[in-house]
């Protein structure tokens, strides 16, 4: 039995440092915030689809922590909580790696479709329910090629990440 636990520690230990769901350290989390909302808290009206009342203007983000071997950033806004699967609201790439914030309403970087084609902010829009917004920051270890949708063009920027971090917001009723 000691044994067994010693095996499994040692595994652990082997294997946690270098795991995390975009192939980059914990310890290289970047960290994403906003000044529109707090985290985990209701994304503001201005920031949502104008069918539900709002303008589809993105929020202001904010990030520090960019490793010293990124060669550039990317911004995806998802919910992974739309009924057909995940959605992409957004995608921003070929941000400068000296780039440390996005202004309210602007892309610092090449704006590609998201998953309704357009090449454009798509705020927050569910059909119905309460929706998790997750606004990343991907550090890349160089530019990823766009084409194909945005499906693939999102794997493409966590295959090719070395830190990631996310500030997430809701949205619905």
């Amino acid at each position: 039995m000691k044994i067994g636990k010693l095996v499994g520690g040692v595994l652990l230990a082997v294997l946690l440092p270098g795991c995390s769901a975009e192939g980059a350290s914990p310890t290289d989390a970047l960290k994403v915030s906003t000044p529109a909302f707090a985290e985990g808290a209701r994304i503001p009206r201005k920031h949502v689809c104008a069918r539900q009342g709002g303008q589809d203007v993105s929020p202001p983000l904010t990030w520090s922590g960019v490793p010293a071997s990124a060669r550039e950033l990317a911004i995806v806004v998802d919910d992974p909580d739309a009924p057909g699967g995940t959605y992409i609201h957004w995608i921003v790439t070929g941000i400068p790696v000296t780039v440390t914030s996005v202004p309210e309403g602007r892309a610092p970087g090449k704006v590609l479709p998201g998953s309704d084609g357009k090449a454009a902010y798509a705020g927050p829009c569910p059909p119905s329910g309460v929706h998790h917004y997750h606004f990343i920051v991907y550090a890349l270890r160089g530019p990823i090629t766009p084409g194909g949708d945005a499906t693939a063009v999102h794997q493409r920027i966590k295959d090719a990440a070395i830190a990631s971090g996310e500030t997430v917001g809701t949205w619905g009723g």
